[in-house]
């Protein structure tokens, strides 16, 4: 029976609810880290001579890092989502306060995808695609020991959003394709300062976009079934959110304009 388009976009309200409450969760932390996190640096530093405290200034206002790590990818329902690969990037920050950052990141994935020829009457596997994935975003960071490193450690949070796109479009007989869309990121990461301009980077990023599923992935038997069930099944909406799972290492120079 073949899916119709309602019942795609009732599945997609669901998954958008939770996608809001998980991002409201994802901004409910910074604001409250913001609040409490320069307070208890301030206490930590009332009574400690300057060359014994374990917190020391960060004296540049902006920061450039080149990054290079792991994107996990996800296949998604389908199998037809981007897959692991080598992500290499860059990203600017620039700090707006003590604890408050504007950050912009661009980043490219290395990726590949399962192709499904769903065309004809039967859907079948149509080999795999490399490709290269693009995202970028501009966000908030929020520093959580202000405008100082402790023990050279300047831990952060953030929260983004951007686009994410293929570098070349591919469409699939039937017509699934990776396209460009809204995309969110999520960031958790440190700063190790090696001396005062330069330090080296570890953030783990969980980067949230959506793959739009073609009618004929739910109404042709798929040959990879043996039971002749459709690629996928109208329990799945034809639009579903993924997460992406980042971990990436960097180089970072801060300067101050």
């Amino acid at each position: 029976m073949r899916k119709t388009a309602g019942t795609g976009a009732r599945g997609h309200g669901g998954m958008g609810r939770r996608a809001g409450a998980r991002i409201l969760a994802a901004l409910a932390l910074p604001l409250c880290l913001c609040a409490a996190v320069p307070a208890a640096v301030r206490a930590q530093q009332v009574g400690t001579a300057p060359e014994r405290s374990p917190f020391q200034d960060i004296l540049t206002h902006q920061a450039f890092t080149l990054f290079a790590g792991r994107f996990a990818g996800t296949a998604g329902a389908a199998g037809t989502g981007a897959r692991p690969g080598l992500m290499v990037g860059g990203r600017l920050d620039v700090r707006v306060s003590a604890a408050l950052g504007i950050t912009a990141t661009f980043a490219e994935a290395f990726t590949s995808r399962l192709r499904i020829d769903a065309g004809g009457d039967t859907a079948k596997v149509a080999g795999n695609l490399n490709f290269k994935l693009i995202s970028a975003d501009l966000g908030f960071t929020l520093n959580l020991t202000g405008d100082k490193t402790w023990h050279r450690l300047a831990p952060y949070v953030s929260i983004g959003a951007g686009l994410t796109t293929p570098s070349a479009k591919v469409v699939d007989p039937g017509g699934f394709e990776i396209g460009t869309g809204f995309s969110i990121a999520a960031s958790l990461g440190t700063r190790i300062y090696v001396s005062r301009n330069l330090a080296l980077r570890l953030e783990a990023r969980d980067l949230y976009y959506r793959y739009t599923f073609p009618l004929a992935f739910f109404d042709r038997p798929y040959a990879a079934h043996s039971n002749g069930t459709p690629v996928l099944s109208n329990s799945v909406g034809d639009r579903e959110w993924y997460q992406n799972y980042v971990l990436w290492f960097g180089l970072t120079y801060g300067f101050t304009f």
